[in-house]
């Protein structure tokens, strides 16, 4: 008996037939995979998921160390005071006012205030992050590949292949947070898709709502752009299929269900995005409505394309160097690669090859387009089209972020190759075509790779463009010669010739290491061909190999050098004598004075904003006022340093700077090295002037503004005209403002005048939500100096207001509760229903036993 059941794990074969092994998966070791329940399966395949996630972070989560990239340092000095308010209220903060004098907080720190699923990876956010949303971005990974494939082990697999792919954790490391949150949840978006496609009723266009609303809501409309293109490209290969194959009818009642639920979730986000909409036709990117509103600059938007021979780095990670100061390619510079691997590769060819499923060709299709989309300027006559002519193609950056969407794609894929190479044919000559289709793709894969090790000097010259000028030009500056001294040009050919030899190492170093995790591969799927190890082992051992491969890599950026000792991340703004000598002038205090900051650039520098209300900051998308402010008024044109009249205006009152300069008093001396200048003719926030000046379009204001002799302590510039007679503001007259409170959203003074006069108030002119009341009564806000605010007053003793009352903030909040009220309560509703459809007929069977 014993002898028996040990020739039955044997492969055999038929009488007459050679080439397909007959296995029993369901007897001993074998059949320990396939032995247990559907729901025992999930559950090891997601605890399994979660181990991965906790142990890569493990540095994060176990260490009192945390991720503190620039970026993430410059954001949480940028949102202090919208978070206090929140903390100090309870209320939704909406304008910053430690920023660029003043702006909305929309793009800064905007709470979504209507609750929806994507609340609970939040809340844990607080205490597992970033775990709180990989966890998510496994899991929808696993349950998406699940459902194509019925495969838990191919599931897992193409989860640990797109979890780990390299660029997702160099997010990380750079602090680009909100990307990484939309790459999390794009499984879940693609799976809603999915289920649409198949399953065409109500509660698919219910689902894809909820998904598409949650995707959107993590803040990265960018990715959301892209994913749009992978399933439009997917869309279309089911319609062609619809067509050839008569389900035409099914197929556009499922569209119809997804144009119900895109329409539903842009109803669910109307909070944020409507004062978001708002907000961009004030900002840089939105020039208050023109034709080109939103489109960027060719050759801005083309940044960071990615080189054609680059795409080496999906298979072979430094070949271009890597990161940083190492990196050899076009771009600019890098943190890093956009690694998948090799294993990831060879199996998503094979799905291509043999699997016969729209699915599989729609991500094939995206695959391919993507990656010319990632070449940008590299391609120029392709992407030139879509530039031009697409809708929103132009309005987003940094080609080389489409290849994010093209490693979650090649992962899905990679999990039909595996699913197909376990899969045996019914005759063995099928079999035989499909193991060498498989050993066809180990060796195009393999081959490729041992090509570029052989030829690697032949093929790259691992040399930046223009190197060895930059090269020559630095040590030249640095030692005071001219960049053609031969003493120079020898310096740098032996600096590049040192560094070339290091670039070369590692391309040689991880080329052998992909041909190495190749033919493990390819070990794995041979022994598994011949019958010798069953198709569990097999998906466990590549997804091991993959897990192996992409943590190695990975590792190498998200690392403990990565992380800062300090657990929260405003320990690491950094805190200088300086600081605590504004403080102590008041410099916590809100709406009591600003602070000029020239320790670096105030364009790019937040570090201030943290403790004070700067005139700098950090932040992609600010005013159009303001920025115009920067370029042209808050720096002398004709000295370079400061325009004191203009400091006066913008109620600054310290100027932090390396040295001093005329018209300003020194009263601290830094031990860094800074002086803190106090302006002594500094104007309060809120003034009056005796004389105003009416000109017809915001350039000549402008002009007006740059001119010398202008005095703002007395005259005030706006666009319209004013029935005012001129009442000089002198020490016999009577106008004074007196600050009574300041927060973020409102602002009161007591004001007396002895004529009619207009109110200077130096907050930032932002029109879609400012308003002003004299005693309660609402009054317009006049653009006044270009970018400050203005109000008439009348004579005598009053109560001026500002509050922030935006309406597309209280509209995108009614109409996101709203929206998403029908929507969760749709779903609820219909899952109600079918839980006890399914209920019923077993309930009726019971009362029918027991009556008989």
């Amino acid at each position: 008996m014993a002898q028996r059941t040990k020739r039955s794990k044997k492969a055999t074969a038929k009488p007459g037939q050679t080439g397909r092994p007959v296995i029993n998966e369901e007897e001993g070791w074998r059949g320990l995979w396939m032995r247990l329940s559907e729901s025992t399966r999930h559950v090891v395949c997601l605890l399994f998921l979660l181990a991965v996630s906790l142990a890569f972070f493990a540095p994060i989560h176990f260490s009192g160390r945390t991720l503190a990239a620039g970026d993430i340092v410059n954001w949480r000095a940028t949102a202090a005071d919208l978070i206090e308010y929140e903390e100090a209220t309870g209320e939704e903060p909406l304008w910053a006012p430690n920023a660029f004098a003043g702006m909305p907080g929309y793009k800064i720190y905007y709470p979504l205030v209507v609750p929806q699923i994507d609340d609970v990876p939040r809340l844990l956010r607080r205490v597992i992050w970033p775990t709180s949303h990989f966890i998510f971005l496994l899991a929808g990974a696993y349950l998406l590949i699940f459902f194509l494939t019925k495969n838990n082990l191919a599931g897992v697999l193409g989860a640990v292949g797109y979890g780990l792919t390299t660029y997702l954790h160099l997010l990380l490391v750079a602090g680009h947070n909100s990307k990484f949150v939309a790459l999390a949840f794009a499984p879940w978006l693609v799976l809603a898709f999915a289920y649409a496609l198949k399953k065409p009723k109500l509660l698919s266009g219910l689902l894809f709502a909820i998904a598409l609303a949650v995707h959107l809501r993590a803040g990265h409309e960018q990715i959301t752009y892209y994913l749009a293109f992978l399933l439009g490209f997917w869309w279309l290969v089911e319609a062609i299929g619809a067509v050839r194959h008569g389900r035409l009818k099914s197929f556009g009642v499922a569209t119809s269900w997804m144009v119900l639920g895109t329409v539903l979730a842009l109803l669910m986000v109307a909070q944020p995005f409507l004062p978001l909409l708002e907000y961009k036709e004030y900002t840089i990117r939105g020039s208050a409505g023109a034709a080109d509103a939103g489109a960027l600059d060719w050759s801005y938007a083309m940044s960071w394309s990615q080189g054609f021979s680059e795409l080496v780095t999906l298979l072979i990670a430094d070949a271009f160097g890597g990161g940083g100061s190492t990196y050899w390619g076009p771009k600019p510079f890098t943190a890093g690669p956009h690694y998948v691997g090799g294993i990831v590769i060879l199996l998503a060819i094979l799905a291509v090859w043999r699997v016969r499923r729209n699915v599989v060709w729609g991500l094939a299709i995206g695959v391919f387009f993507m990656i010319l989309f990632s070449l940008g300027e590299h391609l120029a006559w392709f992407n030139r089209l879509f530039f031009d002519y697409f809708p929103l193609f132009d309005a987003f950056r940094v080609p080389e972020t489409w290849l994010s969407v093209v490693a979650f794609s090649l992962a899905i894929l990679a999990a039909f190759g595996i699913n197909e190479a376990v899969r045996r044919e019914p005759s063995p000559e099928q079999d035989r075509r499909q193991t060498r289709a498989i050993y066809t793709v180990l060796g195009i894969v393999g081959g490729f790779v041992l090509l570029l090790f052989l030829a690697r000097s032949t093929l790259f010259d691992f040399e930046r463009p223009n190197e060895r000028q930059e090269i020559s030009y630095q040590i030249a500056q640095s030692n005071n010669v001219s960049p053609t001294d031969p003493r120079v040009t020898q310096a740098a050919e032996q600096y590049v010739t040192r560094v070339k030899e290091e670039r070369v190492d590692g391309f040689t170093s991880d080329a052998l290491r992909t041909l190495l995790f190749i033919a493990l591969a390819g070990l794995a799927l041979f022994l598994y061909r011949r019958g010798s190890i069953p198709a569990w082992v097999l998906q466990s051992a590549l997804t091991l190999l993959i897990l192996i491969d992409l943590w190695g890599v990975g590792r190498r950026y998200l690392n403990e050098d990565a992380l800062a000792p300090v657990s929260q991340i405003e320990d690491q703004i950094q805190t200088y004598d300086f600081d605590r000598f504004l403080i102590e002038q008041g410099g916590e205090e809100r709406g009591k004075f600003r602070v000029l900051s020239l320790e670096g650039n105030p364009q790019t520098t937040a570090r201030p904003s943290y403790y004070f209300e700067s005139l700098g900051g950090y932040h992609g998308a600010k005013l159009r006022v303001y920025q115009d402010f920067l370029d042209h008024l808050l720096l002398d044109s004709a000295t370079g340093l400061p325009n004191e009249q203009i400091l006066d205006m913008m109620n600054t009152r310290y100027v932090v700077s390396p040295g001093p300069f005329p018209g300003m008093e020194l009263v601290f001396q830094s031990e860094t090295g800074f002086a803190v200048l106090e302006n002594p003719d500094v104007l309060p926030r809120a003034f009056f002037v005796g004389q105003v000046e009416t000109v017809q379009s915001p350039d000549e204001m402008l002009t007006r503004l740059q001119d010398s002799a202008f005095e703002p302590s007395q005259t005030a510039v706006v666009l319209e005209e004013l029935a005012l007679t001129p009442a000089p503001v002198d020490s016999g007259a009577m106008a004074a403002a007196e600050l009574v409170s300041y927060s973020p959203h409102e602002i009161e003074w007591n004001v007396r005048t002895d004529a009619p006069r207009l109110l200077v108030v130096s907050e930032v002119y932002y029109p879609a939500g400012w308003k002003a009341r004299i005693d309660g009564e609402e009054v317009p806000i006049l653009r006044t100096n270009y970018l400050l605010r203005g109000v008439v007053v009348p004579e005598g003793e009053h109560t001026v207001t500002m509050s922030f009352e935006p309406r597309g903030h209280r509209l995108g909040v009614l109409i996101s509760g709203l929206a998403t009220a029908l929507v969760y309560g749709g779903t609820l509703l219909l899952f109600g229903l079918a839980y006890f459809r399914k209920r019923k007929p077993e309930k009726t069977g019971e009362e029918t036993t027991e009556a008989a």
